[in-house]
């Protein structure tokens, strides 16, 4: 029985490499381009959050077949919720996509050196007048739609599916560009894990945990309102 477990968890190994390596470009290329915008001051905003949905949008068309592209704990965690993945899986899947966050800090710390630990390796921060609370609440909110759109797309299969990636990405670029400066506009825990993580400003992480789990129960109601409805009229 135990064997049979761990061989079940241990056999996708190449879905966790797939979920490392994908995680690791994103957070590379979103935490690269907010710090490049601090010190060069050429990006701007809406680039910022082009550069970081447009890496996600890369990266799950990159890594979808062979892992399913959740390149997010809170993806990952709104899949098991449902139970279309066995938690096993999902813990390593997350285990991949915290420790791809880790090294992209370490190779973003090595780049821009120890000044931009005083800008969070480029990882979410909270906006001036914006309380912990509301932080929360705004995380929670944007990653419900981002659960949404890939349930929508990706998960059922009535969807859009060979769209799905760039729908996601889309989701997370609108959200950067609303509530970039409220919150980093992370919408997982990978995002700001690593970042927050290698440049000790860990301070308010759990804004980036609570939320993004929070909005991650989106894809239980999905299942619910919709694919298990529509498996019961089939």
């Amino acid at each position: 029985m135990v064997k049979s477990l761990l061989k079940s968890w241990f056999t996708p190994w190449r879905a966790y490499l797939a979920e490392f390596l994908g995680t690791f470009v994103f957070v590379f290329i979103a935490s690269g381009a907010t710090l490049t915008n601090i010190f060069f001051n050429d990006i701007g905003g809406v680039g910022v959050a082009l550069a970081t949905g447009l890496a996600l949008t890369s990266m799950i068309y990159a890594v979808v077949h062979l892992s399913g592209g959740h390149l997010n704990p809170a993806v990952t965690l709104a899949i098991w919720f449902s139970q279309k993945i066995n938690g096993g899986v999902a813990s390593f899947y997350i285990i991949a996509q915290l420790l791809a966050s880790l090294a992209a800090a370490g190779v973003l710390l090595w780049i821009f050196g120890p000044d931009a630990r005083q800008f969070s390796l480029g990882g979410p921060v909270i906006g001036a007048g914006v309380s912990i609370k509301i932080a929360v609440v705004i995380e929670a909110i944007l990653t419900a739609i981002l659960v949404l759109a890939v349930f929508a797309t990706m998960v059922d299969k009535r969807g859009a599916v060979s769209f799905g990636p760039l729908v996601v990405g889309l989701v997370l670029t609108v959200s950067a560009i609303f509530a970039g400066s409220l919150t980093g506009a992370a919408l997982n825990p990978a995002r700001a894990f690593g970042p927050l993580i290698i440049s000790q400003s860990y301070s308010n992480l759990a804004v980036w945990i609570i939320g993004p789990a929070t909005g991650s129960i989106f894809g239980l109601i999905y299942d619910f309102l919709f694919l298990r409805k529509s498996a019961r009229a089939r």
